[in-house]
């Protein structure tokens, strides 16, 4: 693998923070909803208690997984696949640097199967 420039891996850590943050949002608002049929009594306590060991050991820890590494190119790039970091809202340099990850990512059934920001 190429050494990425010190420029550019600066640019992808700023931005991973991002994908994070966005990725982390949608995976937390999917069970804030759950949340909140508990609230209403429309869920039970051992339901919500279900669906919280449901997102620890599922989309929780698949983010967690994504994102603890040292190289920030992959992650990135499947953000922008998934999403949830608009490829325009990149930095030139960053954008041509994952490119050939994003299509990759793009072209994967898995990808178009996650919850998607906003969803």
């Amino acid at each position: 693998m190429r050494e990425i420039p010190k420029r550019l891996k600066t640019m992808l850590r700023e931005q991973i923070g991002c994908a994070w943050e966005a990725e982390m949002r949608a995976a937390l608002g999917a069970l804030a909803d759950k949340f909140e049929k508990w609230r209403a009594g429309t869920m039970s306590s051992s339901d919500l208690h279900d669906a919280i060991h449901e997102y620890h050991d599922g989309v929780g820890r698949e983010i967690w997984k994504r994102y603890s590494t040292n190289n920030p190119t992959m992650p990135l790039a499947h953000a922008v696949a998934a999403g949830f970091v608009a490829k325009e809202s990149l930095p030139r340099e960053v954008q041509e640097h994952i490119a050939s990850l994003v299509e990759f990512f793009e072209g994967q059934d898995a990808i178009r199967a996650e919850p998607r920001r906003g969803e």
